[in-house]
């Protein structure tokens, strides 16, 4: 018998493929209905109160679904109030997603205690910033920009025009062509991730190969920094239900290849010598070896 969820993955690719434009347009209007707790929340309207809110920092591709929904749980089983404001702005098509990078509205926005916000694709200035529990979660630029590429080309929800601007211009790139034209994106990001959260107080940062490497150990080090200790019971079934396996590469499923060093296989020998150069700070800050084919 066929699984449910992914019969209904396929009927959802098949018709975001044939009709694009219209599947775009369905998805907002279908979010527009949504996300009341964000809608809220954004306005100033709640006030938690309770322990220390918890920050989930991730970018494109590095894992971050998978560590998005267990901690999401694990929060809600701490009975605090999740809020993702940058799916919000995504999904629904708010016009406030600029409005992240400025202070004034982060303030209102966020709050030290009751809460857990994420996944987070930027270092946001959110104020008091030590007093929260975050979690930074980066992967492997290189492999990032690979992994990106075939998402945003063949498996990404269309949520928005930006995405399916995004994919019109990656269908027609090569993957060479389009790593080369958007490593400096990842270059800035990770530097400002770097500046703003690497070393800062009530910050663990997690590498992406070390999750898959050792699962169950970073989830304990994340519980533990988080203070999400209160459901034990969820943590273990969360630690059973962990698969990274990948039997063989599919280019149209969300969870692709999972083995560090992913660039080296897709990409011409001339343009992991560009990643490299341009990547290098990067590379040398976040512990990531300049590598070769054949190396």
């Amino acid at each position: 018998m066929s699984n449910p969820t992914s019969k209904m993955r396929r009927l959802r690719l098949r018709f975001m493929k044939s009709c694009p434009r219209l599947y775009v347009t369905c998805s907002q209007f279908y979010n527009s209905f949504l996300w009341k707790d964000e809608k809220r929340a954004w306005r100033g309207e709640i006030k938690p109160s309770g322990p220390p809110s918890v920050l989930f920092y991730s970018y494109y591709r590095c894992g971050s679904m998978f560590l998005s929904r267990a901690l999401r749980e694990l929060a809600l089983a701490n009975e605090r109030i999740h809020l993702d404001y940058d799916s919000y702005f995504a999904k629904a098509g708010s016009e406030g997603a600029g409005k992240m990078s400025d202070a004034n509205y982060t303030a209102r926005a966020f709050h030290v205690e009751g809460c857990y916000y994420g996944t987070l694709r930027r270092a946001y200035p959110i104020p008091d910033h030590e007093r929260y529990r975050t979690v930074l979660l980066l992967r492997d630029p290189r492999d990032c920009l690979v992994s990106h590429y075939y998402s945003i080309r063949e498996s990404h929800t269309l949520n928005n025009r930006n995405n399916l601007e995004s994919r019109i211009e990656a269908c027609a790139s090569g993957i060479d062509d389009w790593v080369i034209a958007h490593m400096e994106d990842y270059r800035c990001d990770y530097l400002d991730f770097h500046k703003r959260l690497v070393g800062a107080p009530g910050v663990l940062f997690v590498r992406y190969e070390e999750m898959i490497a050792d699962f169950p150990e970073i989830v304990r080090q994340i519980v533990e920094h988080t203070g999400l200790t209160g459901a034990p019971a969820v943590t273990e079934r969360i630690l059973a239900e962990a698969d990274f396996e990948v039997g063989s590469e599919n280019v149209l499923s969300h969870k692709r290849s999972v083995k560090p060093g992913n660039h080296l296989k897709k990409l011409r020998a001339e343009t992991v010598t560009r990643l490299n150069e341009n990547l290098k700070e990067v590379l040398g800050l976040f512990g990531y070896e300049s590598t070769s084919p054949g190396v």
